[in-house]
């Protein structure tokens, strides 16, 4: 392959390589202090409230300053609305059980296994991430006060608090984020793409003007590539657009984090320019800035059609003019859809609902949640055999480990362990020992409070590779710190919490992990190629099926698609994290699919404009040899990606499909025929459509075709 898109560079062993991945990570960025500070004066906020009015639970009331989503004001609010609605859910459950089963002692244990079940097959179905981490918490926190022989009425009292709890650790969540909302009106996908865009832009005004790229624009660089777009990824999953238009997204992000990573390359490396590459920079930086006016103005960038594949004095500069060029074809859809008929493919998932579409058909939900059930239960069966009920708080760890289903098992195992270490012992018995015997007002310990959060969310805005650390030193530092409403000179409560914590991590290591063998490099080999075979499925539609029939398929197959460019993404993110014989062959196997897969988003996304005009009678308008040779076309880019998909699988492809045939065939007759005005367009826009799919076909099989993965089986 190309030295384009070869891997960076990585220390040799694990210390060296852990010392410069920590400190890439928690470089600062743009943005990444203010989203720091909403996140720590929103828990503190939190925090001085439960402790002033001595609410119980109140520890999880502040870790919802890391929960709630952030986007926009918008999504915010409606992420609120969504927990509020979860903890009644959540309220209603427990007292109903309550009433059924609290009175029998006997009962108990099958109530518990039950509403553990319950809670994780929630977070593995529901649509909304916000109920079902309100719904999980609530039942969590409220289902070991029913162990309990105390009266009814004061457990139901106890239920009530927890709920409370959780109820102001949102509302203050949302007043913060209104309040910098309207101090700071930005959309954080946008600002953050086109942060990273006018990196690259004045990295090419650089070289135009024939000047090294400058030390601190280098850094930034370095600083993007190392943070990547995972957290514009999580954003974007969150956010409440139209299915289309999140797709539209997403690959942008994709192709953006494909050009951070070049223009990264590209800074580090010295380079001499040609003649003729001055112009071409100042038409290329052009270029980038009118697509960073487009996305901040939501209006649809202007194809380019000039050709950037002629070399140059910058080696990357040809890549990185493909990658941003790739960038329009991602909106092509909508202008292509809009200029015939209105968008009906999605109507369906736009209805929405409150579980995955698959919820009751898909056994991995099933197994996800009894592997849950059966790590909560052995948590509790532990302490009550052992009489020990202070570790209780390994039940909430189960729970909260399970909100993030990304990544590998190591890479979780990873960050679950040194997050619950590093805030249950360091930061919280550490406080204990240190600081807290001198503290003696709520002042001085919002204080340490707020140094101490802050601490967890610089590591929880860093990317994927340790943000869920940021997230679990705060839940171990909260249930050691703030479970309480005074000091406690004693360290066994601290103590009998971070036992809590890590026996739960080891019931979940036990019940999620024990016996996982695979490694995520061949996760993200075998999403992508499967990936390439779903995209190869959804251009041969609708096919010969009735509407009704072809409809369901169409859906099934684009909602594969997305939950396999999700999963290709996150196991990409997992490689680095993951040490062994095979760690190189992983990292050579996760540049090439990081290169490919944002040219498969494209390809994809355009599929989707050229199927809505077979699946919505836009073919009705052309001719018959017009529709012949566009099925002829549609079969060769399946053939294709099939193709490309063996090719990954390591298997050996002796004739690749060549698309300048159908292709040609299908320009000749659309050239060659006389119809009205309308059926031409129809037919033209059906052709460029196919041209642009066959242009992007042909250079991602080049790209494969000329490099082979690497195994990774030891």
């Amino acid at each position: 392959m190309e030295k384009a898109i070869a891997a960076p560079s990585e220390p040799s062993g694990f210390l060296p390589w852990l010392r410069e991945m920590v400190k890439e990570e928690i470089a600062p960025y743009p943005g990444r202090g203010v989203v720091v500070a909403r996140m720590v004066i929103a828990a503190t906020l939190t925090m001085i409230i439960v402790v002033t009015f001595r609410i119980r639970g109140g520890f999880e009331g502040a870790l919802y300053a890391f929960l709630i989503a952030r986007d926009t004001l918008q999504a915010t609010l409606k992420s609120a609305i969504a927990v509020a609605v979860s903890y009644t859910l959540g309220v209603s459950f427990v007292l109903i059980c309550a009433a059924l089963f609290a009175s029998h002692p006997s009962a108990r244990f099958l109530w518990f296994a039950g509403s553990m079940f319950v809670v994780f097959f929630a977070l593995d179905t529901f649509q909304d991430f916000a109920v079902a981490t309100g719904f999980a918490i609530i039942l969590v926190l409220a289902l070991p006060i029913w162990q309990t022989t105390d009266t009814a009425s004061h457990r139901v009292e106890l239920t009530l608090w927890q709920a409370l709890a959780c109820i102001v650790g949102t509302v203050v969540t949302v007043v913060v984020e209104a309040v910098f909302r309207s101090v700071f009106p930005t959309n954080e996908l946008i600002q953050g793409m086109d942060d990273r865009l006018a990196a690259v832009q004045k990295l090419v005004e650089a070289y135009a003007e024939g000047q090294d790229a400058p030390e601190e624009l280098t850094n930034r660089l370095a600083s993007y590539t190392m943070v990547g777009v995972s957290g514009l990824r999580r954003i974007l999953a969150r956010a409440q657009y139209e299915r289309d238009y999140r797709d539209q997204l997403s690959a942008a992000v994709a192709l953006t984090g494909r050009l951070i990573d070049l223009g990264a390359s590209s800074a580090r490396n010295p380079c001499q320019l040609q003649e003729g590459d001055s112009e071409r920079l100042k038409r290329f930086a052009a270029q980038i800035g009118a697509i960073r006016r487009s996305l901040v103005e939501s209006t649809i960038p202007e194809i380019q059609t000039e050709s950037a594949s002629r070399p140059s004095g910058i080696p990357l500069l040809p890549e990185m003019e493909r990658t941003a060029s790739l960038i329009p074809h991602v909106f092509v859809g909508q202008e292509s859809i809009d200029a015939y008929f209105p968008s009906m493919l999605d109507e369906e998932e736009r209805s929405g609902g409150f579980f995955k579409k698959d919820a009751f058909q898909n056994p991995a939900h099933i197994h996800f949640a009894l592997r849950g059930c059966l790590a909560a239960t052995l948590c509790y069966f532990t302490y009550e055999i052992l009489h020990w009920r202070g570790i209780a708080t390994s039940v909430t760890t189960c729970v909260l480990t399970a909100l993030s289903n990304l990544g590998t098992s190591r890479q979780k195992q990873l960050l679950r362990v040194s997050g619950a270490v590093a805030g249950g012992l360091i930061l919280g018995v550490g406080s204990q020992v240190f600081v807290l015997p001198y503290i003696d007002t709520i002042t001085e310990f919002s204080l340490l409070f707020a140094a101490m959060t802050a601490v967890a969310a610089w590591f929880a805005t860093s990317s994927q590779r340790l943000s869920y650390f940021g997230l679990q030193i705060a839940n171990a530092y909260y249930l050691v710190t703030v479970s309480g409403f005074s000091f406690d000179p004693s360290l066994a409560t601290a103590r009998d919490r971070v036992v809590g914590i890590m026996l739960g991590l080891f019931m979940m290591w036990l019940a999620y992990h024990s016996f996982a063998k695979e490694s995520a490099a061949e996760h993200m080999v075998e999403y992508f190629s499967a990936n390439l075979r779903a995209v190869a499925g959804l251009a041969l539609q609708p096919g010969s099926d009735p509407p009704e029939s072809a409809m369901k398929r169409i859906r099934a197959l684009r909602a594969e698609i997305g939950n396999n460019f999700q999963r290709v993404a996150a196991q990409s993110d997992a490689v680095p994290l993951e040490f062994g014989m095979d760690r190189t062959e992983a990292m050579a196997n996760r540049a090439l699919i990081k290169s490919w897969q944002p040219q498969l988003q494209t390809i994809y996304l355009e599929e989707v404009a050229l199927m809505q005009h077979r699946v919505f009678g836009a073919e009705e308008r052309l001719a018959p040899v017009v529709r012949a040779a566009q099925r002829r076309f549609n079969e060769a880019c399946a053939s294709l990606l099939i193709q490309m998909s063996d090719h990954v699988d390591g298997n050996i492809v002796e004739h690749w499909t060549d698309l300048d045939g159908p292709l040609a065939d299908l320009s000749r007759i659309v050239d060659e025929s006389s119809w009205d005005h309308h059926r031409f367009a129809a037919a033209r826009g059906v052709e460029k459509l196919s041209r642009h799919i066959g242009h992007q076909l042909t250079g991602l099989s080049s790209d494969i075709a000329r490099s082979r993965l690497r195994s990774t089986v030891g």
